[in-house]
């Protein structure tokens, strides 16, 4: 039997995902705390949390607000006409900014454990 892409008897080392579409939640509810904003608002904003921002595929948006849009999290509609067709606006609801809260709190604490896990490695490996 013939072993496509590796070696026979050698295991291919997986890359770890850095891409985690759960932490782009919160950051869209951020972006929308001071203002609402259309897809590609959310898109470029991405910019400014996730250093490989460009290599998302801006269609992940869509899925993602519809789902926060089902969670109650978000409105959307239709916004005014600018140069182009209209474009569909997302609004943070009450219960948004309360995830989003809840969010934060979840996020130091996973920080806390991670930087103790990088700590107790860079010890352990010096």
């Amino acid at each position: 039997m013939r072993h496509q892409g590796k070696r026979h008897g050698q295991r291919r080392k997986a890359a770890p995902k850095r891409r985690i579409t759960g932490f782009l939640q919160p950051i869209f509810l951020l972006q929308l705390y001071s203002q609402d904003r259309h897809g590609y608002d959310l898109l470029q904003g991405l910019e400014e949390f996730i250093s490989d921002a460009e290599t998302y595929d801006p269609s992940i948006i869509y899925r993602i607000m519809r789902e926060m849009e089902s969670n109650g999290w978000v409105n959307s509609y239709e916004g005014t006409v600018s140069r182009g067709p209209r474009r569909r606006m997302y609004s943070l609801t009450l219960e948004g900014k309360e995830q989003l809260s809840r969010w934060m709190i979840d996020l130091q604490k996973t920080k806390d454990e991670i930087d103790n896990l990088l700590t107790v490695f860079r010890q352990q490996t010096t």
